[in-house]
């Protein structure tokens, strides 16, 4: 077997919360302290959001509802105890990492449910308060909220305002609750890039792929929204035979999804050759070329009429900013580049950074 050594990484992604570069460490809050601005950006991957006074979260979207032994001590634990949303009351649920390892049957993630980032938002907000270092008793909450379609969700996540009574990883806590704006994700982007002109914005998210086009920061026609997204190529690769075959068991989405994060790694063979690699997990299996087989597929099947119609826009004299956990996939981002169009540096917290700009 030929020795070889890894000698490049391509990206260092957090698997969960924890300080974001740039981002300066605040002090965490007064325990008596009511008032908080909020921004939050529900992923089909990832949950992102901000309180006041507090380090950004960052946690997958995964949701599953409690085992009667679960403790409620776990980061992510929610139990609803009483509030607006009668439905939920005496319900516990875990969001994040936790909820993978719970074990529970009715495990599910974001991508999963076609209308989740509103029918769940509530769900999905109050399960990434609780993964906060400190929980106040009394937390009044202004929210401002992107989403990928405002039209399809803005109604319903604006039913969960008013109070709710609920402990957080076992603290009780009185959440007051009031969405100050629900804003296009590609309008927040624009504010963190403080892009003017005509630019065309994409975002390849997770379940889904959006774009918008603006002029001086102003919204022009409609925000297309496609209803897939990188979750399409993770779906390939995870029945990918040769995959099965290298690793001798069914693979993980959530592995595959958290490896190509983590990117292509290189290593250099005793004859001076690179040699690309996409570890799978943690283990020491190359799957970049099952990778490099289901994404030119990714591409061809579901991307390519998305590429010609920025084409178009970047010849109409538009700046094509990409942004979405899926600008940042190993391959295509280098073969967007080429195409002149614009690749954030920080495409997964763009619409986030935008939000938390917004609000001051």
């Amino acid at each position: 077997m030929t020795n070889s050594k890894t000698t490049d990484t391509t990206a260092n992604v957090p698997k969960s919360t924890q300080k974001i570069e740039g981002v300066k460490t605040p002090k965490i809050p007064a325990k008596n302290k009511k008032q908080f601005k909020s921004v939050t950006d529900l992923g089909n991957h990832w949950i992102k959001a901000y309180v006041e006074g507090y380090e950004l979260l960052r946690e997958p979207s995964w949701y599953a509802r409690c085992l009667s032994n679960t403790s409620s001590k776990l980061p992510g634990h929610v139990r609803y105890v009483n509030g607006v949303r009668t439905d939920l009351i005496n319900s516990c649920w875990l969001i994040g990492n936790q909820a993978v390892r719970s074990g529970s049957s009715d495990l599910m993630r974001l991508v999963e449910d076609y209308m989740g980032k509103s029918s769940l938002w509530l769900e999905y907000f109050l399960g990434t308060l609780a993964h906060l270092p400190q929980i106040n008793p009394e937390m009044n909450l202004e929210v401002t909220v992107t989403t990928n379609d405002v039209k399809r969700h803005s109604g319903i996540i604006k039913k969960n305002e008013g109070t709710h009574s609920v402990e957080l990883c076992g603290v009780p806590c009185a959440i007051h609750l009031s969405v100050k704006a629900i804003l296009p994700e590609g309008f927040a982007a624009l504010k963190s890039q403080n892009l003017d002109g005509a630019v065309t914005i994409c975002d390849i998210g997770g379940g889904n792929t959006s774009i918008s086009r603006f002029f001086n920061s102003e919204p022009v026609g409609e925000v297309a929204v496609k209803d897939f997204g990188a979750e399409y190529l993770i779906e390939r690769i995870s029945c990918n035979s040769d995959l099965k075959a290298l690793i001798k068991q069914p693979p993980s989405k959530d592995v595959i999804n958290r490896s190509i994060e983590v990117g292509v790694k290189f290593k250099k063979s005793e004859s001076g050759e690179k040699i690309p690699f996409l570890a799978y997990g943690e283990s020491d299996l190359n799957f970049y070329k099952v990778y490099e087989f289901e994404l030119q597929d990714f591409i061809n099947c579901r991307l390519r009429e998305v590429i010609k119609q920025l084409e178009q826009y970047k010849l109409s004299g538009d700046q094509i900013l990409i942004i979405g956990g899926g600008s940042k996939l190993p391959l295509l981002n280098a073969a967007l580049k080429k195409k002149g169009f614009l690749i954030s540096a920080n495409g997964a917290f763009d619409n986030l950074m935008g939000l938390i700009a917004e609000i001051g």
